[in-house]
């Protein structure tokens, strides 16, 4: 899954669509990891074009999710469809990582 990256005020935005399911979470956790290692560990994943994620999917947004963290930034996520955030409340997800309805709530609770 090739993966959209922008930058505004200092936080990299990228935007997940499609499947993340097995068969692309081990390269999206790459891509992603590449970013943080990169320095931007203040991560927006926008998941508006998102419309199917798996427990691997689950995985590589956690495992990105503490290595910002490590790195001294933090990882927040933006826009879910009804059936994505579903699967983000149950298997909660909402009580480890923000979830915002707007891209714009995660620009600034992250420019803050």
């Amino acid at each position: 899954m090739p993966l959209e990256t922008r930058q505004q005020d200092g936080v990299t935005v990228v935007q997940l669509s499609g499947k993340l399911d097995s068969a692309v979470s081990n390269d999206v956790t790459e891509q992603l990891n590449t970013l943080v290692n990169a320095g931007h560990s203040k991560l927006i994943l926008n998941l508006k074009e998102l419309t199917y994620i798996s427990s691997a999917g689950l995985r590589s947004i956690m495992v990105v999710a503490k290595l910002a963290k490590e790195a001294g930034g933090e990882t927040r996520l933006c826009a879910p469809n009804g059936r994505v955030l579903k699967v983000l409340e149950e298997s909660g997800f909402s009580f480890l990582i923000k979830i915002d309805s707007e891209e714009s709530q995660s620009l600034a609770a992250l420019r803050s």
